[in-house]
């Protein structure tokens, strides 16, 4: 029997905590794409993958503002796209 491998889930309050920002900077970058998360109800669940993946494709990277959150957005694809 193959074994299941169960990666633990933060809520969005522990990602705005771990990022050293507000909930609502969270949710925008989840809104945007940037952070996918998995919703549970009335909430959304971010892996440590997620978290991972956030800090090594946007580092140096503005993502302050909606606006420029989607032109990071933009510049990783194209970067991610071209290896």
């Amino acid at each position: 029997m193959t074994e299941l491998k169960v990666e633990p889930l933060i809520t969005q309050e522990e990602m705005a905590e771990i990022l050293h920002c507000h909930i609502t900077q969270v949710s925008m970058l989840r809104e945007v794409g940037i952070l996918p998360a998995i919703r549970t109800g009335k909430n959304y669940m971010f892996t440590m993958k997620t978290y991972n993946n956030f800090i090594n494709n946007y580092e140096g990277l503005d993502v302050s503002n909606k606006l420029k959150a989607m032109e990071a957005k933009k510049q990783v694809y194209n970067r991610l796209a071209a290896n």
